[in-house]
């Protein structure tokens, strides 16, 4: 097993070798991470393919077994599944804190740990949110994409889903952060076999309503899963939401209603004010990046992750 991360650490030395030379600083900037945002897929004609036979074995086994998940099981045991899931993924996440200069959210990920561990009765419930220590997820992706490593192409791999070169290469070294994948005790490989086929399955059942609603309304579903996955993925390397300044003023809009109200004072319009939740580019913008991270203030002046 250690030969195994061994190789598989070296070959993601080799894979993310170019991408190194070129990072002149240790750390990325918001501007450099936002030029990027957009991965080039030159390999499309394969990704396609590969989300064709993707698409249809979704179709004849996990989306099934994921709505048979959904049915016999009550909403909070499927939330209590997924606490505990999250909680073995804790220390992936407290490594790559580490490695990005984070210190601040390795606190948190370790007292998270420790609280949902002990009072969450091994990360069934989860008494730190309520503590105060929010939730975040990080991975070496996103490590490197701080250290200024680009994404490289998009890849789509079936029964992964949406990646890069970058972000693949990173789930591979992930393997190696997590110590249920090299710890031995009794049953062990019983248990991490139980682990990755209920985390599958639990994650499909938590992407069976967006899932349905991309093949239900989208002329081209690879290319929005693709977006999505590119606008998601930008959103977590900066901890939060995407910069402000890429979305349009909206307030602009009511400072000049007054002027063209002036210049047409004959034309009576009743103010109209759109509905909570309306699908404003803005909304729309937020609405995309819910879920994917809580959102967090994102300074523009470091050129170092949000804290």
């Amino acid at each position: 097993m250690r030969r195994f991360f061994l190789a598989m650490s070296v070959a993601t030395a080799c894979l993310c070798a170019p991408g190194i030379a070129h990072a002149q600083d240790p750390l990325t900037s918001p501007e450099q991470i936002r030029e990027d945002a957009s991965i080039p897929d030159p390999w499309q004609g394969l990704n396609r393919s590969m989300y064709a036979v993707n698409d249809a074995a979704d179709r004849a086994v996990l989306e099934p077994v994921a709505r048979g998940y959904r049915a016999v099981t009550p909403g909070f045991v499927r939330t209590g599944v997924n606490n505990f899931l999250h909680n073995l993924g804790s220390p992936v996440t407290f490594v790559n804190d580490l490695l990005q200069g984070q210190v601040k959210r390795a606190g948190v990920t370790a007292a998270r740990l420790g609280i949902n561990t002990t009072l969450g009765v091994l990360g069934l419930l989860d008494p730190a949110t309520d503590f105060g220590f929010e939730s975040h997820d990080e991975d070496f992706g996103q490590t490197l994409a701080v250290w200024g490593v680009g994404s490289g192409p998009y890849l789509f791999v079936p029964l992964v889903g949406p990646t890069s070169v970058r972000d693949g290469a990173g789930q591979i070294v992930d393997l190696a952060f997590d110590p249920l994948n090299w710890a031995h005790f009794n049953h062990d490989n019983e248990a991490r076999v139980t682990r990755a086929v209920v985390g599958g399955v639990a994650a499909r059942e938590q992407l069976l309503d967006p899932i349905d609603s991309i093949r239900r309304t989208s002329i081209d579903p690879y290319a929005t899963i693709r977006a999505t996955y590119q606008l998601t993925r930008e959103s977590e390397i900066r901890n939060g939401l995407a910069d402000d300044e890429e979305l349009p003023n909206l307030d602009d809009s009511s400072e000049t209603a007054p002027q063209e109200e002036q210049a047409a004072p004959s034309v009576e319009t009743a103010p109209t004010t759109p509905p909570s939740g309306a699908n404003t580019p803005k909304a729309h913008h937020q609405q995309t990046l819910k879920g994917a991270k809580r959102p967090q203030s994102i300074p523009t002046s470091k050129p170092t992750k949000p804290t």
